[in-house]
């Protein structure tokens, strides 16, 4: 009688791995009294359960897990994780993430729970739209930089060869470029356009100052996302980003949603920061909603919008909010 092969343990491939435990910190934060996902650290042994439970794949060590993030990190110039012991629980191995890590392919994984609520409540205000006016032609949608959005044409694309509705997206985002003119997108429902400009890597975005083509559309939806807000006034890093973004919040013509985890809110700026518009510009604000009782620190700072703001919609998942001019 031939002996059976024993089972070749289920690992996960490198890149989904990294992606799964950006996820496991996303959902630890969320149920958390944590004030930043920055403040999460997981037991590696804690982690290894939640990767066999969550998607079955069996690690019997945290060696080969730190292996396979070292060498994504090597791979991709960036320093994603910390593993440290922590000497007060008997050496014990803890992972956090990374504050100083700027690569973006990794920020658009930070916050995934909070970004597909926030997603799922824009795509509802976009159906409920159609659904409310009649609407048979193919929406204009302008889907702005940043990590956000993409999240909304994640559905869109979805969704595609599902529902009937049809879309224009006008986009400067190279992740929803790549995402809407692949093949998994039914092309008889979505068409693509992108203004010229300069394509930077860093910010996965094109940059430039043509923005004639958004001009000249009357949108129905532009969403985009910011990366600081304080006292009213949106903030990015450099000049060069703000040119497109003040464009599109100041000169462009549709309803204007800011998809807005909240973390973005911040009580002092630095030197440095770019100013491209104030939030009363937006029609509508969307923000996640958390699992957690705890009020966080960006909660607090929030509440100094509350007058200016008006709840339209609150979900078990996210929160609408109309934005009083």
């Amino acid at each position: 009688m031939v002996s059976e092969k024993p089972s070749k343990k289920h690992r996960l491939k490198r890149k989904e791995l990294i992606r799964d435990i950006f996820f496991i910190f996303s959902e630890e934060y969320e149920k958390s009294d944590a004030d930043s996902i920055w403040d999460i650290k997981i037991p590696m042994e804690t982690l290894l359960n939640f990767l066999k439970e969550r998607y079955k794949a069996n690690y019997t060590s945290s060696a080969w897990v730190k292996l396979q993030i070292r060498r994504y990190e090597q791979q991709i110039r960036e320093k994603l994780f910390n593993i440290n012991k922590e000497n007060n629980n008997g050496e014990q191995l803890f992972i956090s993430i990374n504050k100083n890590m700027h690569n973006f392919f990794q920020q658009h994984h930070l916050y995934i729970s909070h970004k597909i609520k926030m997603a799922n409540g824009i795509y509802g205000i976009i159906q409920d739209f159609i659904k409310t006016h009649s609407i048979t032609r193919p929406l204009n949608i302008l889907l702005g930089s940043g990590t956000n959005p993409y999240f909304v044409a994640n559905i869109i694309a979805q969704k595609s060869w599902e529902k009937n509705d049809r879309y224009n997206i006008y986009t400067h985002n190279m992740g929803i470029i790549k995402k809407l003119s692949g093949t998994r997108i039914n092309p008889d429902k979505i068409n693509l356009f992108v203004p010229a400009g300069r394509v930077d890597p860093g910010k996965n975005t094109i940059m430039g100052e043509d923005n004639n083509l958004y001009r000249s559309i009357k949108f129905d939806f532009i969403v985009q996302s910011t990366r600081y807000l304080y006292d009213g006034k949106l903030y990015v890093e450099r000049e060069e980003e703000a040119v497109r973004k003040r464009c599109i919040l100041n000169e462009c013509r549709g309803i204007k949603i800011l998809a807005l985890i909240k973390d973005e809110i911040i009580d002092k700026i630095d030197e440095g920061m770019v100013c491209y518009g104030e939030l009363n510009r937006y029609d509508y604000i969307v923000t996640p909603k958390t699992r957690s009782s705890k009020k966080r620190a960006y909660d607090t700072l929030f509440q100094q919008y509350k007058d200016k703001l008006e709840e339209e919609i609150i979900n078990w998942n996210y929160c609408i909010f109309k934005v009083k001019n």
